[in-house]
């Protein structure tokens, strides 16, 4: 069977090409791909502002946001069957080496596959793709296939709140730094957990679908606003006590602090690995604040695709989908993520117009 796919060869170098789509191993399944968001760590590989894409180790296909139906499965395969509808996780651990044995984040793995990152775990930016069946989850009818794509940008969300006893409540007042799709997703987890939301992001467009979409109790302009005198003013003048920063900007990390309550919980998604940021420590000494970093979204899928197909009665999220693009017109898509980000949030490759 022959599959167009897509294949980063390195920066600014997509290309696509019919290749051959290998015979299944026992436990792996054959999914015929629907729609696969570009993320905003695909944009960076694609850029080469980023080594997350090992394009080094040779040409790999990109996707890790994707959904589909399963066609074929090998012989040891037992949760999945042919016609389920299926998305899957980024980070396949090996679990054997020591991280693993530990039952530590299967992103910390020191031997895994990074699936739409290297040339042993192709994306979902093709016709047709293997995965492996542990690490792909049945994704509810009721939900489309573009809503299936989405589910692994707001697990990165759902995990980064919910994940390592973290939690959200009625009783919180939420900053949420950027309103990129990430973004997104934790304001609308966190006002669905019914707390008071503000987020903050420099584009006008995104400020307002926040607004409009998830409903958000604030948006703000850190251009044009003190977001420090908002933030307080929003919360009688007591802070913020629940901060997700989804930026990794200078700007964002370091400002969580300033803007948080005594014992404020801050969690930290936003890529900003190789650069070091200032950050006024002594505050979180003296606010007793509680800092920790997030990274991927082990084994929480099978409750986010809950949590995304309870919520959607309430909060339109397909609308966090700004453009689609066909397969063969996968370099446009690319190109209106990279360059008008003033009014692209999630850009898709859907198969078959899929929407």
């Amino acid at each position: 069977m022959k599959s167009l796919t897509a294949f980063m060869h390195g920066p600014k170098d997509l290309r696509l090409e019919t290749v051959e789509v290998p015979e299944l191993k026992p436990t792996q399944i054959l999914v015929k791909v629907k729609a696969s968001g570009i993320c905003g760590s695909d944009v960076e590989c694609y850029l080469g502002h980023s080594k997350e894409g090992r394009y080094d180790l040779g040409p790999y296909t990109p996707g890790h946001e994707w959904c589909g139906d399963v066609i074929a499965i090998g012989s040891d395969v037992i949760s999945l069957k042919v016609g389920d509808r299926v998305t899957g996780e980024c980070a396949n651990s090996c679990n054997r080496c020591s991280i693993c044995k530990e039952g530590i984040n299967n992103s910390y793995c020191t031997n895994w596959n990074e699936v739409g990152f290297m040339p042993t775990a192709p994306g979902g930016m093709g016709e047709y793709l293997v995965g492996e069946e542990q690490f792909c989850y049945k994704v509810p009818d009721t939900m489309s296939y573009v809503e299936g794509a989405l589910v692994e940008p707001c697990s990165v969300a759902y995990y980064s709140i919910y994940g390592r006893d973290g939690y959200v409540a009625r009783t919180d007042d939420c900053v949420i730094f950027g309103a990129g799709p990430i973004g997104l997703f934790a304001a609308t987890i966190c006002k669905a957990a019914g707390a008071k939301v503000m987020i903050v992001d420099p584009v006008e467009f995104r400020r307002n679908l926040a607004l409009e979409v998830i409903g958000v109790d604030r948006a703000i302009d850190p251009f044009n606003e003190d977001v420090d005198k908002v933030v307080m003013e929003e919360t009688d003048g007591e802070g913020a006590s629940f901060i997700v920063e989804c930026t990794g900007t200078d700007f964002g990390v370091g400002k969580t602090v300033d803007i948080a309550k005594p014992h404020a919980r801050i969690r930290f998604i936003g890529h900003s690995i190789g650069r070091k940021i200032p950050i006024e420590i002594g505050k979180a000494i003296w606010k007793g604040l509680n800092l920790q970093g997030s990274a991927g979204q082990p084994w929480f899928f099978t409750k986010t695709i809950k949590f995304m197909n309870r919520v959607k009665k309430e909060i339109d999220y397909s609308k966090f989908v700004t453009g689609y693009y066909p397969l063969e017109k996968i370099q446009d898509g690319f190109d209106m993520a990279i360059n008008h980000k003033e009014k692209a949030i999630k850009v898709m490759i859907t198969m078959n117009d899929e929407k």
